[in-house]
């Protein structure tokens, strides 16, 4: 997979802002699904398809993990 040197300063720059992987999945999602100039219809709905595969199990987790603790 090429890499552009546009996509290599992203990354770059989303591994030393330390995000948690959940938001930055959910951050490129929505900004695919949002660029109708750069990226094609065909290739956009399989790129968003295959990034919501990934962030359905972390959502849950995050979700599970989020909730308050009942005390017994």
């Amino acid at each position: 997979m090429d890499i552009s040197p546009q996509e290599d300063i992203m990354i770059k720059a989303l591994r030393e802002a330390e995000l948690p992987p959940l938001f930055v999945l959910i951050r490129i999602r929505n900004d695919i699904l949002n660029d109708t100039v750069n990226v094609e219809e065909s290739r956009r709905d399989d790129i968003v398809k295959s990034l919501e595969k990934y962030i359905s199990p972390l959502w849950e987790d995050y979700y599970e993990n989020s909730k308050p603790k009942e005390i017994s």
